[in-house]
């Protein structure tokens, strides 16, 4: 658009003004008016329900005359009486009422037709077995007379209600109106104040950006081209653009891969960091860096030449942008060192992307003499919270990336948060390492605790399998030190696994011991839910084991298992074909949606331990406990509670109809084998 058509467009504005002012007071006044006629109907419909009322007092007092007394000259009158009401409802019925009210209406017609059918019954008993036939239609009557009073009595009360509203509705308007009145003498000057400064602002306003923008283009930012504005400016900012567009883009990318190059990167992360600074985001929208370097580089450019190598590099950098969000940034830092910013992240994310990227890269091959060689990375991984510099944080990943490289190339290294130097993050690597032993020599030692019930006695014992690690002193070391590290190297899988196998093979050798066994309660990881290769193994083991798949109940966590629910789903749907059961442990935590219980096909829930443990000093928590209970009494699931540790708690879980608990009160963890 040209800058005259603004001009036009200014003093079309006014008009139009004008236009709507009047079109907006005229639909006021006659929106007023339809309130004020919808009033006044509903005066005259209180009063035609109070009308109804009366004569429903004299038609019920008559029945009861003919019901109670056997008063049976007055049947005549009272049913003339119920045609009346239900005459008078069926005009009401006519007009265009909420459907809460038309309901109400159509039973209180049901409800007097079933009275006057009551008073024929009655007219045609002989009078020998009269008294007898009204004592035994007294409780029908009164069943039917009491909802027909609540039927008139809401009717009521509905017509009273929207009488009110009405009336504030209307009042809120007439104000509005007067209100409406002295902004409208004000308006036009605004609008014409209003309309002149847009209209400058179209002009002058781009004018200003395309000065600001070729400031910032010097500065070796992207120049932002202008694109509302007049057609003249539109066109400078064009032809500025092309001269701008490829002098910024040799200075901020590689010319090699087509990545950021480490100077733009660098840039793209301070002002990240100097974001993140003000508007601080919660751990679930963390970001992360990611150092990547490949393996032996230098190698394949000796052996195979620079051709070679430079083919390797766009292949990766391919990679990397395929892998990585739309919003991710993406470097060459320089020779073969890669680095991603990956933005609005988890950390479980982050993890999943690299390790995506270091499978892509080691199917990577590059041909040499007739020969087919693999690729690899290692990958380091720093998170935001960790550096408060760009230097340091790159610092961190490039440590990372050394670990990895250290604990053997083509791995991912995470660079821990919470740690100030690099000799606390191998020290985390040795508990990976610890994690690692165990599985590999059997180190894990089965523990066990009650389940108990509570509502009636089981001839069969129930028990949770608890996990304990044996460390390096010969200390027994909790789950909460060694799962977090599990997890986050996607060690739960084979843990999982060991678990299953170890009770398999415990009741292979203590076969006796199963006959007072009702229920094993066994732990499931969320990453085994979407394992493939652990599914087929537990229905391979469960198909050979000793142990009845009925007697084994496996618990997941609704966090875990809303992850991938369909996945989940299906899970769990073949190993209950086995005859499994499931529990949905920790309810309550997490996300708590009671729509889970009827996605996922559970036989149990087990509610958290944290809300059963103050759900006696704190009501909140009471309530959960309640509420969870009454859903899964609907849903045909039993309720058990963990961590109760006094009697006074048992009692009031008894009264809300928990099934089970399990907690210190009952039994501490006991080795599975003494």
């Amino acid at each position: 658009m040209r800058i005259r058509s603004y001009l036009a467009i200014l003093v079309l504005a006014c008009l139009l003004g004008a236009y709507l002012l009047e079109q907006v007071i005229g639909h006021h006044f006659n929106h007023v008016q339809i309130l004020a006629s919808k009033h006044n109907e509903s005066l005259l419909r209180a009063k035609d329900f109070e009308r109804i009322e009366s004569s429903t007092s004299q038609f019920l007092v008559s029945t009861d005359l003919v019901i109670a007394s056997g008063n049976t000259y007055l049947i005549l009158g009272t049913k003339n009486m119920g045609d009346y009401i239900n005459a008078e409802l069926s005009k009401i019925k006519s007009v265009n009422l909420s459907s809460e009210l038309n309901a109400e209406i159509n039973k209180a017609i049901i409800n007097v037709n079933k009275i006057n059918a009551y008073l024929d019954i009655i007219a045609d008993v002989p009078e020998q077995e009269l008294i007898a036939y009204l004592s035994q239609l007294l409780p029908d009557y009164d069943a039917v007379s009491l909802p027909l009073v609540n039927c008139i009595q809401f009717m009521m009360l509905e017509t009273k209600n929207t009488i009110n509203q009405d009336a504030l509705v209307l009042e809120d308007e007439l104000n509005f109106i007067v209100v409406f009145a002295w902004v409208s003498r004000g308006f036009f000057f605004i609008l014409i104040i209003a309309v002149w400064w847009w209209a400058n602002r179209k002009i002058c306003n781009p004018l200003n950006g395309l000065i600001d923008s070729s400031h910032k283009a010097l500065a070796g930012y992207d120049f932002q081209s202008t694109e509302k504005a007049p057609t003249e400016i539109i066109a400078l900012s064009n032809d500025f653009k092309l001269l701008t567009q490829t002098l910024s883009h040799q200075a901020s990318h590689d010319p090699l891969t087509e990545l950021y190059n480490r100077r733009a990167f660098e840039r793209n992360l301070n002002e990240v960091m100097k974001h993140n600074e003000v508007n601080f985001m919660p751990e679930q929208q963390n970001w992360f860096l990611c150092f990547i370097d490949l393996d032996y580089f230098k190698t394949i450019n000796d052996t195979c030449g620079h051709a070679i190598g430079d083919q390797v590099l766009v292949n990766v950098a391919r990679i990397l942008k395929q892998k990585v969000r739309s919003y991710d940034t993406v470097a060459r830092l320089g020779g073969d060192e890669f680095a991603i910013l990956i933005h609005r992240c988890t950390e479980q994310k982050a993890l999943e992307i690299a390790n995506q990227i270091k499978q892509s890269i080691n199917q990577l091959t590059y041909h040499w003499n007739g020969e087919d060689f693999q690729l690899s990375a290692s990958i380091g991984i720093a998170s935001r919270v960790c550096e408060s510099s760009v230097t340091e944080l790159l610092n961190s990943a490039d440590i990372a990336c050394g670990m990895a490289k250290s604990s053997g190339r083509n791995t991912v290294c995470l660079f821990e948060n919470t740690q100030q130097d690099c000799t606390n993050n191998k020290q985390t690597l040795l508990s990976v390492h610890h994690l690692n032993n165990a599985l590999n020599n059997d180190l894990f030692v089965l523990y066990k605790q009650d389940i108990v019930p509570l509502q009636r006695q089981k001839v069969g014992k129930s028990f949770e399998i608890l996990l304990r690690i044996l460390g390096n002193d010969g200390q027994l070391i909790g789950p909460a030190d060694f799962l977090p590290v599990a997890e986050r190297y996607l060690l739960t899988s084979k843990i999982d696994r060991w678990v299953i196998n170890a009770v398999c093979e415990h009741f292979k050798s203590h076969c006796d011991q199963l006959e007072s066994i009702e229920t094993i309660a066994i732990n499931l990881s969320g990453h085994s839910l979407t394992d493939n290769d652990l599914e087929a193994f537990i229905i391979d083991k469960l198909t050979h084991c000793v142990v009845p798949a009925n007697k084994i109940c496996f618990e997941i966590t609704e966090t875990a298992a809303i992850k991938n629910i369909n996945r989940a789903r299906l899970f769990m749907k073949n190993i209950k074909a086995l005859g499994c059961q499931f529990a949905l442990d920790d309810f309550g935590s997490g996300h708590s949606s009671y729509a889970y219980i009827k996605q996922l096909p559970t036989d149990k829930i087990k509610i958290d331990g944290a809300i059963v443990a103050n759900m006696m000093t704190n009501q909140i928590d009471f309530t959960a406990v309640k509420s969870i209970c009454d859903i899964g009494k609907a849903a045909k699931q039993e309720i058990i509670a963990e961590f109760v540790e006094d009697s006074r708690l048992v009692e009031v879980l008894t009264a809300l109809g928990v099934d089970y608990a399990q907690g210190y009160y009952f039994a501490k963890p006991v080795p599975l084998a003494p």
